[in-house]
């Protein structure tokens, strides 16, 4: 049995812009009530979707969404964690 080797993982990202991107998808979740913004992919497509942005792979997944939202909602200069849900 062959022991693979681990290694120091350097992501592409800081701590502060993946927790901005955390801050975003739960934006996008709490607009879509009825569901998904992507309903479409299923969870396993979301979690190599993730993988792959902190890897730097991928770009953002949720970036537009949340700048649609943002702007659906007439808010100009808004920043993760300041949108809040109005129903």
């Amino acid at each position: 049995m062959m022991n693979d080797l681990k290694w120091l993982f350097t992501a592409p990202y800081s701590k502060g812009e993946l927790e901005r991107e955390i801050v975003m998808a739960e934006a996008v979740m709490e607009n879509e009530r009825a569901g998904t913004a992507f309903p479409d992919s299923t969870f396993e497509d979301g979690y190599i979707a993730a993988l792959n942005f902190v890897l730097g792979n991928e770009g953002s997944n949720v970036r537009e969404e949340y700048e649609a939202l943002c702007a659906e909602h007439s808010t100009t200069d808004v920043q993760a964690g300041d949108y809040e849900q109005t129903a």
